[in-house]
């Protein structure tokens, strides 16, 4: 029995790719930036904090099989950032 591509939460992006001929979906949540503030002797209290997605999950497209447990620490970072890339493309 196949079994499909879980569908994307409500509230968080979905982010179709593919690498290396293999069709991948990506979940991602989505943060606005924030700037940060200072304490009243100026020193930095919060950091500021760029606008960005963080990847959840990552599926073989028509597929149940999630792999971002195995994936490394540079394709996430690549992928949220292609991701970031495509969604503000697509925004008012």
């Amino acid at each position: 029995m196949k079994h499909k591509t879980p569908p994307c939460p409500k509230g968080i992006y979905e982010y179709r790719c593919e690498y290396c001929g293999i069709d991948l979906v990506c979940h991602l949540e989505y943060f606005p930036a924030e700037h940060g503030s200072v304490d009243s002797y100026g020193a930095p209290y919060e950091p500021s904090r760029n606008e960005s997605l963080d990847l959840i999950s990552v599926y073989i497209a028509g597929t149940d099989v999630e792999i971002s447990p195995i994936i490394s620490a540079a394709f996430m970072d690549d992928m949220e950032r292609f991701a970031l890339m495509a969604y503000k493309d697509n925004t008012p």
